[in-house]
This record gives C-alpha cells, structure tokens and sequence, in this order.
C-alpha cells in the first residue's frame, strides 16, 4: 500500500471513528427525516378495464404531513441548542486555557508554513510564544558557533518554557512543539518537557509541504526497532544509533567512536513518512527508554546518542529519557562535510548536567 493510500485510508477511518458531537447528530437526523418525508411522497395510478387506480402518498396524511416533520424540526431544534449551549461552553472554558506554543526555526523557518494557525486552530487557548530563532546562526546549513548558540537561545528557552509551565494551572495549560531545531537541540527541547502534562507534537510533512499533527487518529504500522549489536567491548561508555528517518552509517559511527561498545536500534522502513501515529511514536519511545535501562542495568556510566529521526520523534525520545535515574547521554549533530561527522553534541539533562552542556568531539574521544 503507497503512503498516499495509507493517508486517504487513515482519514476515512478518522472520520468514521471521531467523536461526534449530539448537536450535529441531531441537526443531521432532523434533516434526514425531512428528507424521507419527501422521498417517500409517490403516486403510483394504473388504468384497468373497470376503471383507474391510484395508490401513494401524493395526497398525504397526517402522519406525513404532520407528525414526521415535526419530528425533524424539534431534532434540528434541539440540535442547534446543544450546539449553541457547546459553543458557550466552550468559549468560557477557552479563555481560562493558555497554549504554551514553543516555535524551533533554525534548518528552516516555521513562518509563512501556517504552524502558528494550524496550532491556534487544533489547541484553544491564550497562546503564551516560546519562539527559538537559531536561523541567524546557521550557513549553508552548519551551526556557525553551536556552543554560543546552545548557551544564548537554547537554555534562556528552557528557563521561558519551566517559568510558563510553572505557573500555569496544569488542567488548563497545553504545551505545544513544532520546528526545525538540529537533533541535539529537539532532544533537549524534549528532556525540558519531560512528563510536563500532555505534550502536542507537530511535523513537517515534505511532501505535501504542510504542518501535521502526531496524532492517535493517525494508523499505526505496528513496527518495532530492530536490535543489532555491532561491537561490544568493556567499557563504561557505549554508542547507540537510532536509524529511524535514515540507515546511520556504521562505519563512520566506528571510524568516530573508536574503543566503545556499539548497538543498533533500526526501523525496517526508514522514510520521511514512517512516523505520524503517536501510538507507534509512543511504542518506540518506550522501547528506547528501556534499551537505556538496560544499560544502567550492565553498569554503562555514559550513553552517546547517534540519532537519524524526525523532528516529532527526537523530541518524544528526549521525553522518555529519564534524567533521574538513567546514565548521562550525549546527543550528537551529524555533519555530513567536515573533519568529523559529528563534531559536538548536547549533554542530556541529569543530576551531573542540571542544564545540560556542550561537548566537542573529535575522532579519538568524545
């Protein structure tokens, strides 16, 4: 099955199975009582040798002219009043709500893609901007001073964002993410979330060059990473790959990374596209989680983190990984020219990196 078919599939199966609301339930059966009284009107007449006979409803009666549209207006009726009692109700509830929208321009810009729209449209609510512009730091697509850049737009953001969320009614606030961030950045930008409430995550989908939203509605292809180990050698530090968007090369991973033990985590089916049920982001979220667990398990101190995956999903990981009781983690930006495919990484946040960090890496140690 193509990915168009998937998508058109997955928006019938959306509207069959949504909620629907009892207003328009009976603003629709109303009229559609309406509509088979008037279908149902007929006058069928045969001419016999005795005489002419008539049979139908062309003449009416009066319970088809009468009872059945009555029916159908007291269901509209009563339709458009639930619907205006919703609408008050919602309205009220509305603007006790705050959106907390946090906006990541960098590789690209979200303005003029419509995401602010899309967000105020999906999420309602007094809209709080949490806007990181990194694309003034950015040439030819490389970070021109990642350091400066991580200490000036990214950690004022993570104090913005723990201000915003701290004095916020928690019942009453949305947090919401969409952007363009380098992978180190995004899985940060997930680590301050955390499990701050109900997080609503969008993407860019290349190829209708729109904004989705990572939804539940959205089919879910069950698949699961696959495990492979690569090298394993005593140590107390390991490099994970996560091969989600794109197959990470190993090699160069081995070439960067000498002396560490390394495992692999791959999806079968390395799209652009393979990611926009939240169910399975969910799924492979937990399975991540649990690979670090696993490490902890066998003594590993320090986790270097190869990450090829979506914008939606990097921030997802970075939620699942758990500051308190996992070993500290690295992730590291992939630079396709240059000496070193990764030359420097973020610092996860944990008790050693309460506001993470940044490291440089060359060929021999990180």
């Amino acid at each position: 099955m193509d990915e168009y078919t998937k998508k058109q599939l997955s928006i019938i199966i959306g509207w069959i199975t949504r909620k629907k609301r009892p207003g328009f339930v009976l603003i629709t059966a109303g009229v559609a009582i309406l509509s088979v009284k008037s279908a149902i009107n007929f006058a069928i007449t045969g001419t016999f040798s005795w005489g002419t006979l008539s049979i139908g409803t062309a003449e009416g009666n009066f319970v088809t002219d009468f009872i059945v549209p009555l029916i159908g207006i007291t269901l509209c009726i009563f339709g458009l009043f639930f619907i205006s009692i919703s609408e008050i109700q919602s309205h009220r509830l509305n603007s006790r709500k705050r959106l907390i929208l946090i906006t990541g321009d960098g590789l690209r810009t979200t303005l003029g893609t419509g995401f602010e729209t899309l967000a105020r449209k999906t999420l309602k609510g007094t809209v709080y901007s949490v806007p990181i512009d990194i694309t003034q730091r950015i040439h030819d697509g490389l970070i021109i001073d990642p350091e400066s850049t991580f200490k000036r737009q990214i950690l004022p953001a993570k104090e913005n964002i723990g201000q915003l969320i701290e004095n916020s009614t928690p019942e009453y606030t949305q947090v919401a993410y969409g952007g363009f961030l380098p992978v180190p950045f995004t899985f940060f930008l997930g680590n301050i979330l955390d499990d701050k409430g109900n997080i609503t995550v969008f993407d860019w989908d290349r190829q209708d060059e729109v904004w989705r939203l990572i939804s539940e509605e959205n089919i879910d292809d069950g698949e699961c990473f696959i495990q492979e180990k690569i090298k394993t050698l005593p140590s107390k530090e390991i490099v994970l790959i996560l091969s989600c968007s794109y197959k990470v090369s190993i090699e160069q991973v081995e070439n960067s990374f000498k002396g560490m033990s390394i495992e692999h985590l791959r999806l079968e089916n390395n799209s652009f596209g393979n990611h926009w049920s939240l169910t399975k982001q969910r799924r492979l979220a937990l399975e991540f989680a649990e690979k670090i667990k696993s490490f902890s398990d066998r003594g590993i101190q320090t986790i270097h983190l190869i990450l090829a995956a979506q914008s939606s999903l990097a921030l997802n990981l970075g939620r699942r990984y758990d500051s308190r009781n996992m070993p500290e983690i690295i992730v590291y930006q992939y630079e396709r020219t240059g000496p070193s495919p990764y030359p420097w990484g973020i610092y996860g946040l944990s008790h050693e990196h309460e506001d993470g960090g940044f490291i440089k890496h060359n060929n021999s140690a990180p």
